[in-house]
């Protein structure tokens, strides 16, 4: 690999670093928004036998959106190791 598309291999992983912060930082925002959005309930109701309602859709989003989170952060640590000579 020469210097040339080293450098640009890593241009790339420092805009997808810069990406992947943005998301951190704001990706929790995302399913808030959607459930405003969609009138989603955003709280817990408690019925006879602890069954939760809508709600579920709400806080299952908000853990893919970390996952997705976590996720792209280890891609890019993974990227970054295996460009280190």
């Amino acid at each position: 690999m020469t210097n040339a598309e080293r450098k640009e291999i890593d241009q790339r992983i420092a805009l997808l670093e810069r990406g992947s912060a943005l998301f951190g930082r704001f990706g929790g925002s995302i399913p808030l928004v959607i459930a405003f959005l969609n009138r989603w309930p955003t709280t817990v109701e408690l019925y006879p036998h602890w069954q939760v309602g809508e709600s579920w859709k709400f806080f299952l989003s908000c853990l893919l959106y970390l996952l997705a989170s976590l996720a792209l952060d280890r891609a890019i640590s993974f990227a970054k190791a295996s460009l280190d000579p």
